[in-house]
């Protein structure tokens, strides 16, 4: 079976870690086996950012559009157009991040549910999928998204870390899977390696969220800075849990990525 390379459903290329040293980023992907990267998207700021880069390299880059829950506090209705907008252009090709993280509370729950509800009646009139965030607040989260997922075309709850319950709910309301390289952190990540088999093959994605969660499984030292470049790592881990070839996670998840983000 041929090796189509792997693509990284969310990297978070506008974080300054990683954008000051874009070249050098875009350098290591070309270099690895990551093939295509979706560029995270927590506010319009990020977007157009996002979409600077992408012209520069349209090749290679992706992006979302939408109001990260930290940033919920800033998400006003006069957004909801220009977020309409934008997802009019080609490169973009997902809702989000959206969602509700009550861990760190950056924003009331009152602004993250109501941030979070709006973009998925935009998911709704734009037919984009959406790109999920969920932490530490599973049960609203559900109550909400319940609502609207069956007029929503697709939905990825990323970096899923929860526990079988959570994962259980999600899949039952169709969403597909995000993993990270948290599956390799063996004091965080272990109950994961169990959970793997419950997730349908054909419902699985794979991201670096980087900057963060850098794979724990790097044969080399690093300055704990995560990039999409390092995605192979979270598939290692991955076709290990599965006991499965490397090469058919590459395919499978890049196929499940294709076929979600219709690229």
């Amino acid at each position: 079976m041929r090796n189509q390379g792997l693509i990284d459903i969310g990297a978070n290329i506008t974080h300054p870690q990683l954008y000051n040293q874009l070249d050098k980023i875009i350098v290591n992907i070309e270099n690895s086996n990551t093939k295509k990267v979706i560029i995270t998207s927590s506010n319009l700021s990020d977007t157009k950012l996002a979409l600077e880069i992408i012209n520069k390299h349209p090749d290679i880059f992706y992006t979302t559009v939408g109001y990260h829950p930290h940033n919920a506090k800033d998400f006003l209705k006069e957004n909801i157009k220009p977020i309409k907008d934008c997802a009019q252009d080609k490169n973009i090709i997902a809702i989000g991040e959206c969602g509700l993280d009550y861990y760190r509370e950056y924003s009331s729950k009152k602004e993250q549910e109501f941030c979070f509800e709006q973009q998925l009646i935009i998911a709704e009139d734009t037919t984009l999928p959406v790109f999920l965030h969920e932490r530490e607040a599973h049960k609203d989260f559900v109550k909400i998204l319940e609502q609207y997922i069956n007029n929503i075309s697709n939905a990825v709850v990323h970096c899923f870390t929860g526990n079988k319950d959570e994962l259980s709910k999600y899949l039952d309301m169709g969403c597909y899977i995000g993993i990270t390289g948290w599956i390799s952190d063996i004091e965080r990540g272990r109950h994961l390696h169990q959970l793997l088999k419950y997730i349908p093959i054909d419902r699985l994605m794979i991201e670096t969220d980087s900057p963060y969660l850098t794979p724990k499984n790097l044969p080399f030292k690093n300055d704990g800075v995560n990039q999409p470049s390092y995605l192979s790592y979270v598939a290692e881990t991955i076709a290990e849990c599965l006991n499965k070839d490397i090469e058919f996670i590459i395919n499978i998840t890049s196929d499940n990525t294709k076929r979600f983000f219709s690229i």
